[in-house]
């Protein structure tokens, strides 16, 4: 799941980058079509791994986290994009912000430890 993350958050750091210097409209298209395809993929890598890392009686809690920590940061993004938009009068330097937040969120990524919670048993048998 973390291969998957990391992988999707360089997916859509690529087609991210192109975005922000394309001036043509069909290759914004594109772009915005391959952004698209690695939205899927990480969220679902997202919710397995948090499965996987999660203490068997604390599941519930760090799902809750999760879904708390999204709603609650939601407004990070379009906020930044709206004030660098607005300061520099540029709907580019605006995206870089979403830029900015992909790397830092790729850089925290490599900080985390894939170990599964202890009284976690997988069965290959089972799989």
């Amino acid at each position: 799941s973390k291969f998957t993350i990391n992988a999707s958050i360089l997916g859509l750091l690529i087609p991210l980058v192109a975005l922000i210097i394309v001036k043509s409209i069909a290759w914004f298209i594109i772009w915005g079509l391959v952004l698209g395809i690695f939205v899927g993929p990480i969220q679902a890598a997202s919710r397995s791994f948090m499965a996987r890392l999660s203490p068997p009686d604390l599941t519930n809690q760090m799902f809750g986290l999760l879904a708390l920590s999204g709603k609650v940061t939601s407004f990070i993004g379009p906020f930044l994009v709206g004030f660098l938009t607005l300061q520099f009068g540029s709907q580019r330097l605006g995206m870089s912000a979403i830029l900015v937040m992909l790397l830092i969120g790729l850089v925290l990524m490599f900080t985390v430890k894939e170990q599964e919670a202890p009284g976690i048993e997988v069965n290959p048998n089972q799989i």
